[in-house]
């Protein structure tokens, strides 16, 4: 049920992705979800490792919330403005889309997951340039 809700506040508003520079090891993802529980925060999470380090990258249902929970716990963040996209779920939905924002000269921070199904995949990305790639994308972009 929670992810329905999620997906309604994901999906139609504006939003930002945080991502979290962390170590690799046992329990970083568990701390950052409990400052954040411990605030009431529901998040789409997906992380990264690579090597000693990793990062997590996540959206969140209460985004000023989110933000005094990290500040309070003294977690540093990167929060950078985002777009929800809809793909075909289909082979090179992706590779056109991506090649999309190459030619417009639009690179990506953080590409997040948020809903699959069997015919479209939702993502969250933040591009370095949001006009650019809300331009190059067009009715792929969600808007509210």
């Amino acid at each position: 049920m929670a992810a329905s809700s999620l997906q309604v506040v994901f999906v139609w508003g504006i939003m930002s992705a945080f991502t979290v520079d962390v170590a690799n090891s046992p329990g970083q993802l568990a701390r950052l979800c409990d400052v954040l529980a411990a605030r009431g925060v529901n998040l789409v999470v997906c992380g990264l490792a690579h090597g000693g380090g990793g990062i997590i990258a996540f959206i969140a249902d209460d985004e000023p919330a989110a933000r005094g929970a990290l500040q309070a716990a003294e977690i540093d963040y990167v929060e950078r403005p985002a777009l929800t996209v809809r793909l075909e779920n289909v082979p090179g939905a992706g590779a056109t889309a991506f090649r999309k924002l190459a030619e417009a000269n639009v690179n990506i921070d953080v590409l997040l997951p948020i809903r699959i199904f069997d015919d479209q995949f939702y993502a969250v990305i933040c591009p370095d340039d949001l006009d650019a790639a809300a331009e190059a994308l067009g009715e792929q972009v969600v808007n509210g």
